[in-house]
């Protein structure tokens, strides 16, 4: 069975195995080998060639990142001194613009990425170049319009996918490598999401010996991306446009989140204080 397979198989089995004290430590081995499949099949699957590259500039940089043609040139576009192309249909921008927003008496630098679509983690459409960009901001503003609220949740899979966590800190676990001895863990307060068990059980998918100090009330996948430590912790916000041809449109997501008209002007100060 090759990587791909198996990674279905495993992500089938979590997915139809319910979750209770009795399977927790299964479903912990479960996720802690599809997590170190996934790495290995990304690695695999890096892409040859150049990726985009930006110069970061300015006092902080923010990621314009969301679904084609929602208005993420017009807003750059508004809100800095860039000329991003802007289009009434999909993958106007095919490269990552910058601008620079001042903002009492801040340089932020804006970058306008290129749409991503499902499967940008997988590298569908660049994604994963698109992504490898997020990564390095200080900010990430998810942008949708009011056609496309629905699809928020898939922008945020996809981030969580390539190792972004938003509005997440990293759990506070030291890990030490040793060379024999097994695997000690200590838990430094009461942990009520993640038994000692599940835990080992977690590490040794990883390692043979370690010892292991977990200060914080985490999950198991907390716990796997500590271990793998790749992950990048980054704030988020979320910009809704587009609002003058449906104001009554709203989002259930627990992200901050602001209504604007790009084109229009609306709701474009409040956005650069949010940003701010």
């Amino acid at each position: 069975m090759g990587i791909e397979e198996e990674i279905e198989r495993l992500e089938e089995e979590i997915k139809n195995t319910p979750y209770n004290k009795a399977t927790e430590h299964h479903i912990g081995k479960l996720k802690a080998k599809l997590a170190r499949l996934k790495e290995e099949a990304k690695k695999r699957k890096a892409p040859k060639g150049h990726g985009f590259f930006v110069k970061k500039a300015g006092d902080a940089s923010v990621a314009i990142i969301g679904p084609p043609s929602v208005g993420k040139s017009t807003l750059l576009n508004k809100l800095t001194n860039a000329k991003s192309k802007v289009g009434s249909y999909g993958f106007t921008t095919t490269q990552i613009i910058p601008g620079m927003m001042e903002f009492e008496g801040c340089q932020i630098q804006l970058l306008d990425l290129p749409g991503i679509i499902y499967g940008a983690s997988e590298g569908k459409g660049r994604g994963r170049e698109i992504i490898a960009m997020a990564r390095v901001v200080d900010l990430l503003l998810i942008m949708v319009d009011v056609f496309t609220v629905n699809e928020i949740d898939y922008i945020v899979r996809e981030l969580k996918n390539a190792g972004i966590r938003i509005n997440e800190k990293p759990p506070d676990v030291i890990i030490k490598k040793r060379d024999r001895g097994g695997i000690n863990i200590e838990f430094a307060k009461k942990c009520s999401k993640l038994g000692y068990e599940t835990a080992k059980a977690i590490i040794l998918e990883y390692m043979s010996n370690a010892d292991v100090i977990i200060r914080d009330d985490i999950t198991d996948e907390q716990l796997i991306d500590a271990i793998l430590g790749n992950r990048v912790y980054l704030p988020a916000i979320v910009a809704v446009n587009k609002v003058d041809v449906n104001r009554d449109v709203k989002v259930d997501v627990d992200i901050d989140t602001i209504y604007i008209s790009a084109e229009r002007g609306e709701g474009l100060e409040e956005l650069k204080r949010k940003i701010f």
